[in-house]
């Protein structure tokens, strides 16, 4: 049952400059002033993405993220099947997080040509 549950893609810093490219993906299944907890999965990616393989995505895991790390939330459609998403890449250079109904989507992929 889908419910009222809420499915967020969370990116997050960690404590080093050029970390922008931490996402977390899942259930929201606690939250007050200080944190968000969620039971997700994890994908983490360099500066150049060059195909979905660049993309490391982690196991399902509770995490649990203070709001001051948090840079941006994107709200998914509660029937979004983070536990069996799979990346795929389309033919314009994007990555997406996808369930078969819905992707997500993730980084567009980099040009080598500039």
């Amino acid at each position: 049952m889908v419910g009222n549950r809420l499915i967020w893609k969370v990116r997050f810093v960690k404590p080093y400059p050029e970390a922008h490219n931490h996402l977390l993906i899942g259930q929201v299944i606690g939250r007050d002033e200080v944190c968000v907890e969620l039971m997700c999965r994890s994908l983490h990616y360099g500066r150049a993405v060059n195909s979905p393989k660049d993309i490391a995505v982690g196991a399902i895991g509770k995490r649990i993220v203070p709001w001051s790390r948090i840079e941006i939330i994107n709200e998914l459609p509660a029937s979004f099947d983070f536990q069996n998403a799979k990346l795929k890449a389309d033919q314009k250079g994007s990555v997406f997080f996808s369930d078969g109904h819905f992707s997500c989507p993730i980084v567009t992929i980099q040009d080598k040509h500039y």
